[in-house]
């Protein structure tokens, strides 16, 4: 493995969060070693100390060791063997009222100091501090020991007491060292240390798996957030689908946050999604309007030019359809850009609907009025079918207006001569149906899912049915879809075509 491609795992969260545990659980573990050896340390001295606590007092009251502030070296020397026989880890010293060592039995040159801190002494006579008591050791200075001290009295020409010096006893000396180091390299000591280290490694192995655990989501989530790629976010859809909301709720944060994350990928590839359909619609958009603009205005610029190269040569007939001719193209043109500018206001939210009671019986009436004429010419029966003497239905009266308009224009012109076209309205479970439909040629099944796109016509219309801009059901869709319902399309070749809304009803009546 190379520099490079190892430093990102050093580098994360992981092995960050490990090495600081191992070094907490090393630093915990050598301060609980360290801790409990003083600890024991301090046990041992106090458990000595409370058992040797009369050695002092017993080996003064043995015989005088002081006569006249002189020491008794007989004494001394029969108390000392005396006590290293029965406590080997005793060293005995007789002090003066200063804390001057006036005698011992110890080797000369290993005494290394010649008085005491009396602190300590007059603590241990006065009981002011629980035990252990540490005293100055004169063999080594600087580790202070367990002691136990009584104090050696004169009697006095008048017969008073008073004291001349001190058996300063040191519980656990040199000897006591040397066996406590040696001890401390054997078995035992070694096994409990291996013990303790064990302990330490296996909580180690056991944070490291813990963490493992803990931050593998997290990793999955880096993994995740490095892998998103706009253009195929099918992972990211099919995990945030896999995870419903209630278990989200009970998971934890780290989940929580890769739910929100994946959420938002698709948030985002979703919005994506639509401004590159708006993007494409756009694109086609141009391209429909380029082509739909270009041949009415082709047609009046050629009937046109005809006029003004030959008008000389043609007879009052000709000119007059050429002139009729230039005008269906303007006019087609006209209604085109007409009904362009009303689908782009329906789509960019420039149209809101307002809504009110009124009676769609009467407004269809009237739609059927206006057609009737156009309907009459091309030899087609339209009429209107309902059972109830009238429906409310709640609205935009203008919008549905126009919704019937382009229905009953669309099944016209595709209806042809001697066939017919019903408008039916009918009230289900409180709301209101209107259903338009024709004895036409149908729509193809495959054709159906793309009739209300911008400019579509199907393929197999004849060029007399081409006539309408291909924007009229597109804009019904839409005005309908501001309503807050749909249009159902059912169709059979050679039977016709029918389409169907809901609006949502009124209680009040007419009156």
């Amino acid at each position: 493995m190379s520099a490079s491609s190892f430093l990102p795992v050093i580098n994360s969260l992981y092995a960050r969060i490990t090495v600081v545990f191992l070094l907490l659980v090393i630093l915990l573990g050598g301060s609980l070693l360290t801790i409990s050896q003083l600890m024991s340390e301090k046990y041992s001295q106090e458990i000595m100390q409370r058992m040797n606590q009369s050695v002092a007092m017993y080996v003064a009251g043995y015989k005088p060791l002081l006569v006249d502030r002189i020491v008794d070296e007989k004494v001394m020397d029969e108390l000392t063997a005396r006590a290293m026989i029965l406590n080997p880890s005793l060293e005995l010293y007789l002090l003066d009222q200063q804390g001057q060592i006036l005698s011992h039995r110890l080797p000369q040159d290993s005494v290394q100091l010649q008085q005491v801190d009396m602190n300590p002494v007059q603590d241990y006579l006065q009981g002011k501090r629980p035990f252990p008591i540490l005293g100055t050791d004169p063999r080594q200075p600087g580790e202070p020991k367990a002691i136990s001290v009584f104090p050696l009295t004169d009697t006095l020409a008048n017969g008073q007491q008073q004291t001349s010096g001190y058996v300063y006893a040191i519980i656990g000396g040199q000897l006591y060292q040397q066996h406590r180091d040696a001890v401390m390299e054997s078995y035992v000591i070694r096994v409990g240390a291996l013990t303790m280290l064990g302990s330490i490694l296996i909580a180690a192995i056991a944070g490291s798996i813990v963490f493992f655990l803990l931050t593998r989501r997290l990793t999955g989530l880096q993994t995740s957030v490095q892998a998103f790629d706009l253009t195929n976010p099918a992972a990211s859809t099919e995990l945030v689908q896999a995870m419903p909301e209630q278990a989200i709720r009970r998971s934890n944060e780290v989940d929580q946050l890769q739910y929100a994350f994946h959420k938002m990928a698709r948030q985002i590839s979703d919005q994506f999604d639509a401004l590159r359909t708006l993007d494409e619609n756009r694109r086609e958009l141009i391209a429909n309007v380029s082509h739909d603009l270009r041949t009415p205005l082709a047609s009046m610029q050629g009937y046109i030019e005809t006029l003004m190269l030959k008008n000389d040569s043609l007879d009052s007939e000709q000119r007059a359809e050429h002139l009729r001719v230039a005008y269906k193209h303007s006019q087609r043109l006209g209604d085109l850009i007409k009904e362009l500018f009303e689908l782009a206001r329906l789509e960019s939210g420039g149209i809101k609907p307002e809504l009110e009671p009124f009676s769609l019986l009467e407004l269809a009436y009237d739609c059927v009025q206006e057609f009737g004429l156009l309907a009459e010419q091309k030899q087609i029966s339209l009429r209107i079918h309902c059972q109830q003497e009238d429906c409310y239905v709640v609205a935009d009266i203008a919008l549905i207006h126009r919704v019937l308009q382009n229905l009953i224009d669309n099944a016209i012109r595709h209806t042809p001569e001697g066939g017919r076209v019903d408008v039916q309205v009918s009230q289900q479970e409180g709301n209101t149906q209107v259903t338009v439909s024709d004895t036409g040629k149908g729509i193809q099944s495959h054709d159906i899912p793309y009739i209300f796109e911008r400019f579509y016509q199907s393929q197999q219309q004849q060029p007399a049915e081409k006539i309408g801009t291909g924007l009229g059901l597109a804009i019904v869709k839409r005005i309908l879809e501001l309503h807050k319902t749909g249009i159902q399309v059912s169709s059979e070749i050679d039977q016709g075509t029918s389409f169907a809304f809901v609006l949502q009803g009124h209680q009040e009546t007419a009156g």
